[in-house]
């Protein structure tokens, strides 16, 4: 899929942008075009600010990585981005899905 089609998707729903500069921001998707992205209700934070920790189930014995992130309101009303500042973009989930985590072998 095109980024366009992708984005049209997102429309009006929270996304999580990752810059090449290593800042974060996530909002909600209210417009773009090929030379810019527009959020709305944004949060910042750093790459360099999110704690990576391993989680072991116990369960299954297996691990995973997982980040928290200390998201920082914004409190301009919107965010425009240029899209070729953009490294990634997610979707934003507000619950997460267990992890599909692989049983170690014995």
């Amino acid at each position: 899929m095109l980024f366009e089609q992708e984005l049209t998707s997102l429309l009006k729903n929270e996304i999580a942008v990752i810059m090449n500069d290593g800042q974060a921001y996530r909002g909600i998707l209210v417009r773009f075009d090929n030379e810019v992205v527009v959020l709305e209700n944004v949060y910042e934070t750093s790459n360099d600010e999110i704690d990576w920790v391993e989680v072991s189930d116990d369960k299954t014995k297996a691990t995973a990585i997982k980040g928290y992130i200390p998201w920082r309101r914004v409190t301009l009303p919107k965010l425009i981005i240029r899209v070729p500042m953009i490294l990634r973009i997610w979707p934003w989930a507000t619950t997460a899905q267990a992890p599909n985590l692989r049983k170690k072998k014995k």
